[in-house]
């Protein structure tokens, strides 16, 4: 009898090809645009919808961005974000003086700049922290403009994460961007839920990722915490990414 041969899942080709690709580093010089605006403008969901484009878009999934924003793609720091969706979430962070921030997933660094640069902009974060298994060319240079900031080089599921989380103790927002399969996402929220505030999730409406959706959707119906989401699609596309944000009724009550 032949021998049957599984086929790999969509997530294990696509984490394959990531894995044999080679980070380049961003230009870290568009995070300037984020910080010469005044803090008010910054706020505002049209004005940051406006301003992703330009500290420039990611490449390397084309075919989900409309024509309108490739001419962004593939240059300045790369945020793998739609700027529909990336803006008003971001302009709801400036309203909640996050005080710390990690991320799990960080490509090429591009979410996780422009997110630090922002919320450093309404508070200085006590401190910044991008995990990744694959290295990111730019984080070093970026902890030696903002010291504040590290890079862990470690897989999520690993006895390494869980003890950089006793490290810190308590994490007041935290992205989970990683793996993008259902188990590893639901392992990451249980990891984190003890130690995070605020736990954000992208891809929860990501047509190619079902498996988060499922998690966001546990998630929402679980006592205790208050969700947001960040849905808005480009007419023809998708539905392709998605951030949801769940926050602890508790950090609510401090801002209250």
């Amino acid at each position: 009898m032949d021998e049957v041969v599984r086929q790999p899942s969509v997530q294990e080709s696509a984490w394959r090809l990531l894995k044999g690709l080679r980070p380049r580093a961003v230009d870290l010089a568009r995070l300037a645009l984020i910080q010469q605006p005044p803090a008010e403008w910054l706020a505002q969901p049209d004005h940051l919808v406006a301003l992703l484009p330009q500290l420039g878009l990611n490449d390397e999934g084309l075919a989900e961005f409309p024509p309108a924003l490739h001419g962004s793609c593939g240059q300045g720091l790369r945020i793998w974000q739609y700027p529909i969706q990336f803006g008003p979430y971001l302009a709801q962070l400036a309203r909640l003086q996050v005080r710390s921030y990690l991320e799990l997933g960080i490509r090429h660094g591009g979410s996780y700049l422009a997110t630090v640069a922002l919320l450093e902009r309404f508070r200085p974060l006590d401190f910044a922290v991008g995990v990744d298994i694959i290295p990111c060319a730019a984080m070093a240079q970026y902890q030696a403009i903002n010291p504040r900031s590290r890079f862990a080089c470690l897989n999520s599921q690993s006895a390494e994460f869980s003890m950089l989380l006793q490290q810190y103790g308590t994490v007041d927002l935290v992205f989970i961007d990683s793996h993008h399969e259902e188990n590893q996402c639901r392992r990451e929220f249980a990891a984190l839920a003890p130690y995070a505030n605020m736990i954000a999730f992208h891809d929860i409406s990501n047509i190619g990722c079902p498996g988060i959706a499922t998690v966001w959707q546990e998630i929402k119906a679980l006592p205790g915490w208050t969700c947001h989401e960040y849905t808005e699609q480009y007419p023809g596309l998708g539905p392709y990414m998605g951030i949801g944000l769940a926050i602890k009724n508790s950090r609510l009550d401090e801002l209250a």
